[in-house]
Protein backbone atom coordinates (compact mmCIF):
# COMPACT_ATOMS: atom_id res chain seq x y z
CA UNK A 1 0.00 0.00 0.00
CA UNK A 2 0.97 3.46 -0.57
CA UNK A 3 2.37 5.15 1.04
CA UNK A 4 4.30 3.16 3.88
CA UNK A 5 3.18 4.17 7.04
CA UNK A 6 6.80 3.77 7.89
CA UNK A 7 7.38 6.89 5.75
CA UNK A 8 5.22 8.91 6.95
CA UNK A 9 6.06 11.93 9.33
CA UNK A 10 4.36 14.64 10.07
CA UNK A 11 5.34 17.88 7.39
CA UNK A 12 6.97 15.42 4.85
CA UNK A 13 5.45 14.98 1.51
CA UNK A 14 5.79 11.59 -0.41
CA UNK A 15 5.87 11.64 -3.49
CA UNK A 16 5.85 8.98 -6.09
CA UNK A 17 5.64 9.64 -9.84
CA UNK A 18 5.54 7.08 -12.84
CA UNK A 19 5.70 8.92 -16.18
CA UNK A 20 6.45 7.25 -19.60
CA UNK A 21 8.45 8.40 -22.34
CA UNK A 22 5.87 10.88 -23.43
CA UNK A 23 5.27 12.29 -20.44
CA UNK A 24 1.94 11.05 -20.47
CA UNK A 25 1.73 10.36 -16.29
CA UNK A 26 0.74 9.31 -13.11
CA UNK A 27 1.73 11.30 -9.77
CA UNK A 28 0.79 10.56 -6.16
CA UNK A 29 1.70 13.12 -2.96
CA UNK A 30 0.86 12.30 0.20
CA UNK A 31 1.06 14.31 3.43
CA UNK A 32 -0.24 13.61 7.15
CA UNK A 33 -1.97 17.03 8.36
CA UNK A 34 -2.59 17.88 12.02
CA UNK A 35 -6.03 18.96 11.23
CA UNK A 36 -9.50 17.25 10.83
CA UNK A 37 -10.57 16.48 7.64
CA UNK A 38 -13.37 19.18 7.40
CA UNK A 39 -10.60 21.89 8.08
CA UNK A 40 -8.64 20.13 4.99
CA UNK A 41 -11.97 19.81 2.91
CA UNK A 42 -12.52 23.54 3.68
CA UNK A 43 -8.89 24.51 1.97
CA UNK A 44 -9.24 22.40 -1.08
CA UNK A 45 -12.84 23.70 -2.14
CA UNK A 46 -11.92 26.66 -1.72
CA UNK A 47 -10.65 27.77 -5.59
CA UNK A 48 -11.00 31.18 -5.52
CA UNK A 49 -7.81 31.36 -2.84
CA UNK A 50 -5.80 28.81 -4.85
CA UNK A 51 -3.70 31.46 -6.73
CA UNK A 52 -2.99 32.79 -2.65
CA UNK A 53 -0.64 29.43 -3.07
CA UNK A 54 -0.96 27.13 -5.89
CA UNK A 55 1.91 27.98 -8.23
CA UNK A 56 1.28 29.27 -11.84
CA UNK A 57 -2.61 29.63 -10.94
CA UNK A 58 -3.42 33.11 -11.86
CA UNK A 59 -7.31 32.93 -11.16
CA UNK A 60 -9.96 30.11 -10.25
CA UNK A 61 -13.90 30.74 -10.48
CA UNK A 62 -16.70 28.73 -10.23
CA UNK A 63 -19.05 28.59 -12.98
CA UNK A 64 -21.50 25.98 -12.60
CA UNK A 65 -22.97 23.99 -9.68
CA UNK A 66 -24.25 20.68 -10.33
CA UNK A 67 -25.90 17.15 -9.73
CA UNK A 68 -27.64 19.75 -6.89
CA UNK A 69 -24.47 20.72 -5.32
CA UNK A 70 -22.37 17.44 -5.34
CA UNK A 71 -20.43 18.67 -8.05
CA UNK A 72 -19.31 21.84 -9.44
CA UNK A 73 -17.56 23.24 -11.93
CA UNK A 74 -14.57 25.75 -12.16
CA UNK A 75 -12.73 27.84 -14.55
CA UNK A 76 -9.10 28.31 -13.96
CA UNK A 77 -6.28 30.65 -15.84
CA UNK A 78 -2.64 29.12 -15.53
CA UNK A 79 1.00 30.03 -16.73
CA UNK A 80 3.51 27.45 -16.50
CA UNK A 81 6.11 30.26 -17.55
CA UNK A 82 6.88 33.76 -18.45
CA UNK A 83 6.97 32.74 -21.86
CA UNK A 84 4.34 30.31 -22.89
CA UNK A 85 0.67 32.04 -23.53
CA UNK A 86 -2.08 31.98 -20.09
CA UNK A 87 -4.24 28.71 -20.27
CA UNK A 88 -7.29 28.24 -19.37
CA UNK A 89 -9.05 25.31 -18.72
CA UNK A 90 -12.21 23.94 -16.97
CA UNK A 91 -12.22 20.76 -14.39
CA UNK A 92 -14.96 19.57 -12.43
CA UNK A 93 -15.07 18.52 -8.77
CA UNK A 94 -17.03 15.40 -7.77
CA UNK A 95 -17.66 15.44 -3.90
CA UNK A 96 -17.75 12.45 -1.45
CA UNK A 97 -17.80 14.74 1.68
CA UNK A 98 -14.82 14.81 4.26
CA UNK A 99 -13.54 11.85 2.67
CA UNK A 100 -12.79 12.04 -1.30
CA UNK A 101 -12.90 14.93 -3.99
CA UNK A 102 -12.50 13.40 -7.84
CA UNK A 103 -11.27 16.03 -10.13
CA UNK A 104 -12.04 15.61 -13.94
CA UNK A 105 -10.84 17.36 -17.22
CA UNK A 106 -14.02 19.85 -18.75
CA UNK A 107 -12.07 21.52 -21.53
CA UNK A 108 -8.77 22.97 -22.23
CA UNK A 109 -5.82 22.12 -23.91
CA UNK A 110 -5.20 19.10 -21.18
CA UNK A 111 -6.12 15.37 -23.48
CA UNK A 112 -5.92 13.47 -20.25
CA UNK A 113 -6.85 15.37 -16.61
CA UNK A 114 -7.74 13.41 -13.85
CA UNK A 115 -6.99 13.03 -10.00
CA UNK A 116 -8.31 12.51 -6.70
CA UNK A 117 -7.93 14.50 -2.87
CA UNK A 118 -8.45 11.46 -0.58
CA UNK A 119 -8.92 12.33 3.44
CA UNK A 120 -7.73 9.41 5.80
CA UNK A 121 -8.00 9.87 8.94
CA UNK A 122 -4.71 8.35 10.71
CA UNK A 123 -4.25 6.68 13.66
CA UNK A 124 -1.51 9.00 15.23
CA UNK A 125 -4.18 11.74 14.74
CA UNK A 126 -4.56 14.36 11.97
CA UNK A 127 -5.58 13.03 8.69
CA UNK A 128 -3.91 11.84 6.06
CA UNK A 129 -3.92 13.71 2.50
CA UNK A 130 -3.56 12.18 -0.70
CA UNK A 131 -3.77 13.37 -3.64
CA UNK A 132 -3.62 11.39 -7.04
CA UNK A 133 -3.11 12.58 -10.79
CA UNK A 134 -3.25 11.09 -14.06
CA UNK A 135 -2.09 13.77 -16.54
CA UNK A 136 -1.44 13.71 -20.60
CA UNK A 137 -0.69 17.44 -21.43
CA UNK A 138 -1.66 18.67 -24.95
CA UNK A 139 -1.01 21.72 -26.62
CA UNK A 140 -0.07 24.44 -26.79
CA UNK A 141 1.47 22.46 -22.99
CA UNK A 142 4.99 21.50 -23.00
CA UNK A 143 4.72 17.86 -21.95
CA UNK A 144 8.27 17.72 -20.68
CA UNK A 145 7.27 21.28 -18.61
CA UNK A 146 4.06 20.16 -17.55
CA UNK A 147 5.68 17.23 -15.60
CA UNK A 148 8.62 18.79 -13.97
CA UNK A 149 6.16 21.21 -12.66
CA UNK A 150 3.80 18.70 -10.99
CA UNK A 151 7.10 17.43 -9.59
CA UNK A 152 8.39 20.25 -8.34
CA UNK A 153 4.62 21.93 -7.16
CA UNK A 154 2.56 19.76 -6.13
CA UNK A 155 4.78 18.85 -2.53
CA UNK A 156 4.76 22.55 -2.38
CA UNK A 157 0.79 22.72 -2.65
CA UNK A 158 0.51 20.76 -0.02
CA UNK A 159 2.53 22.17 2.35
CA UNK A 160 0.11 24.94 1.95
CA UNK A 161 -2.91 23.22 2.15
CA UNK A 162 -1.22 22.01 5.60
CA UNK A 163 -0.26 25.44 7.00
CA UNK A 164 -3.84 26.65 5.93
CA UNK A 165 -5.74 23.78 7.86
CA UNK A 166 -3.53 23.91 10.75
CA UNK A 167 -4.02 27.81 10.91
CA UNK A 168 -0.58 28.21 11.03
Amino acid sequence: AWPPPEDLAPGIVLTRVDEDGRFRGHIDVALLIAAPPAAIWAVLRDCASAPDYVPHVQSCERVAVVDGGRAEVFRQVVRLAWFLPRIEHEFRLEYEPYQEIRVRRVSGPFEQLEGRWSLHPHAAGGTLLIYSLDFVPGLPMPRILVGASLRRDLPEVLQAIRARAEGS
